[in-house]
Order: C-alpha cells, then sequence, then structure tokens
C-alpha cells in the first residue's frame, strides 16, 4: 500500500469551519472575561449599549448570537470587497474569517493580559485599535499575496 503525499506548503488562511469554530471561542471568552472581570461593563460602550437596550440585555454573555450575526455579515460584506476590489478571486471570504479571528484573537489576549496578570502598558483599549488594525492589514496583505500566487500558478498550470 503507497502512502500519499500531502502538500507541505503552510495555508495562508483558515478553513471555515475551525474559523469559525476558534471565533465562537474567542467571543465567547471575551464575554466570559468581562462578564468575571469587570461586571459586564463591556455592554456600557457607546456601540453596544443602544443595541443591549434595544434587546433588553444585561448579561455579555447572551449578546454572542448577535455578535456572530454581525460578524457573519460583515465576513460576507469584507469578501465582497476583497473579491470586487482587491481581486481576490479565492477563498475571499475565508481570507476576512482568519484576519477576524487574528485581530479578535490579539484583542482577547491583551484582555487576558489586563485581566488576570494585570498588564498595564496600555492603559486604554482605545490605544490598542492600531495595534490591532495594523496586525490586520499585515497579516491580510500577505495572505492575499499567498492567494492570489496559487490563483496564478493554478491559472498558468491550466494554460499549459
Amino acid at each position: 500500500m503507497k502512502k500519499s503525499v500531502k502538500n507541505k506548503e503552510p495555508k495562508a488562511v483558515l478553513s471555515k469551519t475551525l474559523g469559525w469554530t476558534i471565533l465562537t471561542i474567542l467571543v465567547i471568552l471575551d464575554a466570559s472575561l468581562d462578564v468575571i472581570f469587570a461586571g459586564g461593563k463591556g455592554l456600557e460602550s457607546h456601540i453596544l449599549r443602544p443595541v443591549a437596550d434595544l434587546f433588553g440585555i444585561n448579561n455579555p454573555i447572551f449578546m454572542t448570537p448577535l455578535v456572530f450575526v454581525i460578524f457573519y455579515f460583515a465576513i460576507k460584506g469584507g469578501a465582497w470587497l476583497a473579491k470586487k476590489f482587491d481581486k481576490v478571486t479565492i477563498k475571499a471570504e475565508e481570507l476576512v474569517l482568519t484576519t477576524l479571528v487574528i485581530v479578535y484573537g490579539i484583542f482577547d489576549l491583551w484582555l487576558i493580559l489586563f485581566y488576570v496578570f494585570d498588564f498595564r502598558l496600555i492603559k486604554n483599549h482605545y490605544y490598542l485599535i492600531p495595534v490591532l488594525a495594523l496586525a490586520g492589514i499585515i497579516y491580510s496583505w500577505w495572505a492575499e499575496k499567498k492567494l492570489k500566487s496559487k490563483t496564478a500558478a493554478a491559472l498558468s498550470g491550466q494554460r499549459h
């Protein structure tokens, strides 16, 4: 019996299943950290307060289904934009999903460092926005380049 040789090249994006699984864990972790360490004060932000009031939500964990709906449409919209303007022809949704996972993962890492280990280098979470944006942009540029090179290689292979 012959063993099949798998492509050892690292993937540029997560699969949808793995990406959504990790994102689910991160959202629940974020909400749990908010409940445990901040008493649910995350719902008092200028963005979430009106939404929480509209639906009568006072616990961040109960907000997670709505967060998933928002993320779903954000990923679909981001994938459409990536296809339309960046000319990402394959795995655009996976690219946007993986970028969101990376950015949300960094944010949750900061929350853990802040709450559990009293890491106070960045005192206000708003100061973290440029760091998160930069991480997302750097990853997206790298992954987009990888996806486009794979597409170009596949197309050149079909022509020959």
